[in-house]
């Protein structure tokens, strides 16, 4: 249910961060970026094409590096907090004297740098569990082997609008219950397709054939990386391809993946038993050592379905090449430098564009985040978030609160029983700035220097069985998704929470030297923006416990769907730069955030200002008018391009819409952008039906 994401600058780019090459660091922490007036481009026409006048500039001035799918402001501070970590870690590696967390993230940190043992040993550290696969001499051994897998490979974290859980075959995490979200679970997903969506099988177009060619010829050079003959390895990656395009058919379409209602299928272990008869889940459970559970959440049960044909159907030799190669494309980042080439040729070069692999640097400082999240961010937290930026950000949080309380009293399309339950149901929230109240304590993780993918396994299976660990206990609705030198931020519905990470609260978002019109124009829109997602067309489904229920009256929600459909609608698109049509049933959420967030930040603003005895036509100390200066410190944060592969996988893909639709259909949707720029009625940023559900 974490909704917020800038596509490239976080889900793309992270695809791909395990796949570079060292290039030599920098000496010091890159410059934050600021919001600076004089970068728009006064020789356009704001009424015309807004993201152009507020960010063509910019964009030539920064062209896309050539280890980046894209770039924009996002991405800066995307980088300039891997460099912030970056010193955190280097300093844990070299201290002479260290603490237990600093000397686990810092040797953490320095066996990912050994490429020296990395390259020496190759494909060693992973021979016991390519072993283990070879091994397999019946399908009834299929649970205790993929078990074998799952406790080795990193764990997936559900951070965006997502097609599947990243893991071998299928995945298992767990998740509040949809009817008690008090309750903790175990969810079982479908998973097992390595081409980012089921589309990317199923789709006829010239380029998505283009595609699968190319990663047919990347499974078959990752197993003759491995040691096979290339014959068989061309042979077996014709059947992978082949089962993966099965698991696709049987998965359940991104769309309808929206909506909780279609993932909320509880079942008994006899259900999930008799959903595939070949597999064996009480010995997959007992070697996973999961505690037992009355029951399950099955997210998809028609993809599991599917994986009972695919048991009976398949040749043993089948299972085991699908295996295999899994289990190298996962492993691959942490292995040795042919490994490491020939993943980001496919998922980096093909998929997203990049023309280069990224600094080695780079990709340990965020492997470290990933496996130590919270371990690294102690320390990231303490350098780079001052108590004082936390204060203001609780200011503005309650601010647009406040303001979207007024604006459930004020919509009239609304009864009073609805809007009694949306004000208990805001008011229940808990908002989450920067980093956890207590850390997560890694002490029983073994870090060792030289042991790079040791590492990341024990991390994993560590990961992995905290997750168990929480099957049928309450749930926490003060554990963080997120580590805090990520930049992004997420509502989660079933917790009834909204989350703000330190990395992301930092210039261009949030400015603790801004005046406030930049500030809410910046992060208050990411505020606005997740603090909306709670009630957004599947938000809205949730109450204030997190439950799964329906507290709208039949009038009320049909009001909710009309205003909603003109958003989807409106984003049911062309996108050229991508070469693909955007689905705004699939981007409904984030597009309804987008413009109910930009509404509520805006009457905050306007709130705060009256006290202060000025209003939004007051001129501001950058000499232009508060109002002006919103909108453009908006704009400013999603400043940047794509390049073309990465914006199609995004639009394909993901929930958010690109950036110059993020900034052009949002301020086209408000009267307040027309006043602030003199736009008029006919002229392009002025839409003659302007959607607004909140």
């Amino acid at each position: 249910m974490i909704r917020f994401s800038n596509t490239l600058a976080v889900a793309l780019l992270m695809a791909c961060v395990s796949l570079a090459r060292a290039a030599d660091p920098p000496d010091a922490i890159p410059a934050l970026e600021h919001f600076d007036p004089s970068q728009v481009d006064r020789t356009l026409d704001p009424c015309s094409d807004f993201f152009q006048y507020a960010c063509s500039k910019w964009i030539k001035a920064n062209p896309i590096p050539a280890d980046q799918a894209g770039s924009g402001t996002f991405n800066k501070l995307f980088i300039w907090n891997v460099s912030a970590t970056r010193t955190t870690l280097e300093d844990a590696a070299n201290a002479s004297s260290r603490t237990p967390v600093e000397q686990q993230v810092g040797d953490y940190y320095a066996s990912c740098m050994d490429e020296t043992t990395i390259n020496k040993q190759g494909i060693g550290p992973l021979k016991p569990e390519l072993n283990r696969i070879a091994g397999l001499h019946d399908k009834s051994q299929l649970p205790e082997v993929i078990a074998s897998i799952h406790q080795v490979i990193r764990p997936a974290n559900l951070n965006f609008v997502d097609a599947e859980y990243q893991g071998v075959l299928f995945g298992l995490y767990s998740q509040p219950d949809f009817d008690n979200a008090r309750i903790t679970l175990p969810a079982i997903d479908q998973s097992g397709m390595g081409l980012p969506g089921r589309e990317f099988y199923l789709n006829d177009d010239d380029k998505s054939k283009e595609i699968r060619e190319q990663y047919l010829k990347h499974i078959s050079r990752m197993l003759e990386l491995s040691g096979e003959p290339q014959t068989q390895a061309t042979a077996e990656a014709q059947a992978i391809l082949s089962m993966e395009t099965s698991l696709a058919k049987a998965a359940m379409d991104i769309v309808a993946r929206r909506d909780p209602k279609n993932q909320n299928n509880k079942m008994s272990l006899a259900q999930i038993q008799a959903l595939t008869p070949s597999f064996n889940w009480s010995h997959y459970f007992a070697a996973m050592h999961a505690p037992a559970s009355s029951q399950y959440v099955v997210l998809a049960p028609d993809f599991f379905r599917g994986m009972e044909k695919l048991i009976a159907s398949e040749s043993l030799d089948h299972w085991r090449a699908y295996l295999r190669y899994s289990t190298l494309t996962f492993s691959a980042p942490f292995l040795s430098q042919p490994f490491v080439d020939e993943n980001f040729d496919f998922f980096g070069r093909r998929l997203s564009g990049s023309k280069e692999l990224q600094s080695r640097w780079r990709r340990c400082s965020q492997s470290a985040d990933a496996d130590l999240g919270e371990a690294v961010g102690q320390a990231y937290v303490a350098r780079f978030f001052p108590p004082e930026n936390k204060q203001r950000m609780v200011q503005m949080v309650k601010a647009i609160e406040t303001a979207l309380h007024q604006d459930i009293d004020s919509a009239t399309w609304m009864s009073p029983h609805t809007k009694q339950l949306a004000h208990v149901k805001l008011a229940a929230q808990i908002d989450k700035i920067g980093y956890p109240d207590h850390w997560r304590d890694y002490s029983s993780v073994v870090i060792k220097r030289d042991d790079f993918l040791g590492n990341m396994q024990r991390s994993a299976s560590f990961e992995i069985n905290r997750r168990m660990a929480k099957f049928g206990q309450p749930a926490d609705r003060y554990e963080w998704g997120m580590t805090p030198p990520t930049v992004n931020a997420y509502e989660d519905a079933q917790s009834n929470t909204i989350n703000f990470p330190a990395g992301i609260l930092q210039p261009p978002f949030f400015d603790g030297k801004a005046i406030d019109a930049v500030n809410y124009g910046a992060i208050g829109m990411v505020i606005g923006h997740e603090i909306t997602h709670g009630f957004d067309d599947q938000g809205r489904k949730f109450d204030d416990n997190g439950n799964l229920t329906n507290w709208w009256t039949p009038a009320d929600a049909a009001n909710y769907d009309e205003r909603d459909k003109c958003i989807q609608d409106e984003y049911t698109q062309e996108v050229p730069e991508a070469g693909v049509k955007q689905n705004g049933k699939l981007s409904a959420g984030e597009d309804t955030a987008d413009n109910g967030g930009i509404h509520l930040t805006l009457a905050a603003l306007q709130n705060t200002l009256k006290v202060e005895g000025k209003d939004l036509d007051t001129t501001a100390d950058n000499g232009l008018t508060e109002l002006q200066s919103f909108f453009l410190a908006y704009a400013n944060v999603w400043c940047g391009e794509n390049r073309p592969e990465a914006a199609r996988t995004a639009v394909m893909t993901q929930g958010n819409s690109l950036n110059r639709y993020r900034v052009n259909n949002v301020v086209a949707n408000m009267p307040e952008f027309a006043h602030a720029f003199g736009c008029h009625a006919g002229q392009p940023m002025v839409h003659a039906t302007q959607c607004r559900v909140w």
